[in-house]
């Protein structure tokens, strides 16, 4: 029977409703195509998505649902269409557009719903006019969790989207899509790096005082001023941007675990040191783990200076050296005070072990849930880099009548890093693992090494397929030499006491007159019963 890893190191069964969660997972998130895959194949997925987001929302819609549906399915195909090619960040893969698909067809079933519903509360509550209700749908709810799983480009598209098919739904009102799009812009703009739920409910305040002043607006324009109403109209649009807020905290940890994404607050639960994975590296490989936490700190710095996501480049680093742990004997910086077990190795089959290290992080990333984020910087943290030490040994050793040795048997597989995140985590890395090989890390020397190493990997290419600039690359050296300035930081040399100097010493025949002074001001006089106390204490 199939098993399945469990953190404590032990085994359970499979559920049948864990296999059917599986399955549904993998449908919802396709493997990306692999080697030797046709791309060129007409997307039927994303046209099937917007067929029946199509449908959907022409069912919502009252009256001719085909020509309804028909116009939406034009305006979807076009916008999406124009967002590909033009909008950078929008690539949006067939998990996503599912997740787009089901949600904008939630936050307008609600919609529909809440305008057979609002007629009945306004009869048990009169004193409230019915019309008061309609502001507090929470629209905004779908950009902001769109910002906090995808990114901003595609919370404003779909922003584009849902505001109009919304005032569409509210006898097509020009005003409604007004609002709800304005809405919805601020709250996916308030929810940039969301990394405690605190913040969900001050964008929801944020909103709801935006949509305060857009009815104010709506008002003047209209000189309406009957002040009962428009007092409703008010309180129900500010907890409307409440509404939307609690809408997110409820529906985000089931987005999280259906779909398998990985959002801030998710990082913050993986950023926990008592994780399992994390323990087993402090037991079996303490010197990995000691080079990640350092590495986290230099990547979070650097990440804040270059406008990334310096909780992702943070917990990242964490976990981007756990292939490790499997051989953790075969890196330096576990070894300690044993032999290199490199020694007796040829130097193609050390690389592989180094290069190695990598797809064993990939499992264990796969085996303790960590996220396509976390999965995807693992894979990307040495890019393509050559492993020097052991090409240059292996053209040591190079037979002149054999074949010439080929660097791409000791680089590694790659991809090269594909956000700032994961160019920071490489970058970061290899600067950290350089500055263990000062013997006298002065701040000038740091200095010079960090520079040469940022150059060395630029030069190489590892950083052609990610976002960080040349101007970039000035600041995230200048966050790597404050950090490596205080954790190479020198001390105060102390000054041996005198006892301790004489101790031992052969006497000279030349100064034997001379003798140590029995007290003084700079020595204190010395009681041997008290001193072996004191080593009692301390168990010696």
């Amino acid at each position: 029977m199939a098993r399945a890893p469990i953190n404590n190191g032990g085994y359970r069964k499979k559920r049948p409703f864990t296999k059917v969660i599986t399955m549904l997972r993998r449908k919802i998130a396709p493997q990306p195509p692999g080697k030797g895959d046709r791309l060129d194949k007409f997307p039927w997925r994303r046209v099937s998505l917007l067929l029946l987001l199509a449908s959907s929302v022409g069912f919502l819609l009252p009256a001719q649902a085909l020509g309804t549906s028909l116009l939406v399915f034009l305006l979807l195909a076009i916008l999406f269409e124009f967002a590909t090619a033009n909008i950078r960040k929008f690539s949006p893969d067939d998990k996503d557009l599912l997740f787009l698909t089901l949600l904008l067809v939630a936050l307008l079933s609600v919609t529909k719903v809440s305008l057979i519903v609002f007629p009945f509360i306004g009869q048990a509550l009169p004193e409230i006019p019915p019309s008061a209700y309609v502001y507090g749908i929470g629209i905004a709810a779908g950009a902001m969790l769109v910002r906090i799983i995808l990114n901003s480009e595609t919370a404003l598209v779909f922003s584009v989207v849902a505001s109009p098919f919304a005032g569409w739904l509210l006898d097509n009102s020009f005003f409604f899509s007004v609002y709800f799009f304005i809405g919805s812009v601020v709250g996916a703009h308030s929810v940039v790096f969301c990394e405690d739920r605190s913040i969900l409910l001050k964008a929801g305040a944020k909103v709801g005082l935006v949509n305060v002043l857009t009815i104010l607006c709506q008002n003047l324009i209209g000189q309406k001023w009957i002040f009962p109403e428009v007092g409703f109209d008010l309180l129900f649009g500010f907890l409307g941007g409440e509404v939307a807020a609690v809408v997110v905290l409820g529906t985000l940890p089931l987005v999280e675990w259906v779909f398998g994404y990985t959002t801030n607050i998710k990082l913050l639960e993986m950023a926990n040191l008592n994780h399992p994975l994390l323990k087993r590296m402090i037991l079996e490989a303490p010197g990995t783990y000691h080079h990640s936490v350092i590495v986290s700190t230099m990547a979070e710095t650097a990440a804040r200076s270059v406008n990334a996501n310096p909780l992702l480049a943070r917990v990242s680093a964490y976990y981007h050296d756990i292939g490790k742990i499997n051989k953790p004997l075969y890196f330096v910086e576990n070894q300690g005070s044993q032999e290199n077990k490199h020694d007796k190795l040829a130097p193609s089959m050390s690389s592989l072990i180094l290069i190695s290290h990598v797809k064993e992080g990939l499992e264990l990333a796969r085996a303790y849930k960590l996220g396509k984020k976390i999965s995807s910087i693992i894979q990307q943290h040495h890019g393509t880099s050559l492993i020097s030490f052991f090409y240059q040994k292996a053209k040591d050793q190079e037979d002149p009548e054999m074949a010439q040795v080929d660097d791409r048997a000791y680089r590694y597989h790659g991809p090269k890093p594909q956000t700032k995140e994961a160019g920071l985590v490489l970058l970061a890395d290899a600067v950290e693992a350089a500055s263990r090989t000062l013997l006298q890390p002065t701040s000038a020397r740091l200095q010079g090494l960090v520079q040469r190493i940022i150059n060395n990997i630029f030069t190489d290419g590892q950083l052609d397929e990610c976002e960080l600039t040349l101007k970039d690359l000035h600041q995230i050296a200048k966050s790597f030499n404050t950090i490596l300035a205080g954790i190479h930081h020198q001390r105060v040399e102390y000054p041996v006491p005198a006892a301790k100097e004489s101790h031992g010493k052969k006497k000279n025949n030349g100064d034997s007159h001379k003798q140590p002074p029995k007290s003084g001001r700079d020595r204190p006089p010395e009681d041997k019963k008290s001193g072996e106390e004191d080593l009692k204490r301390l168990g010696m």
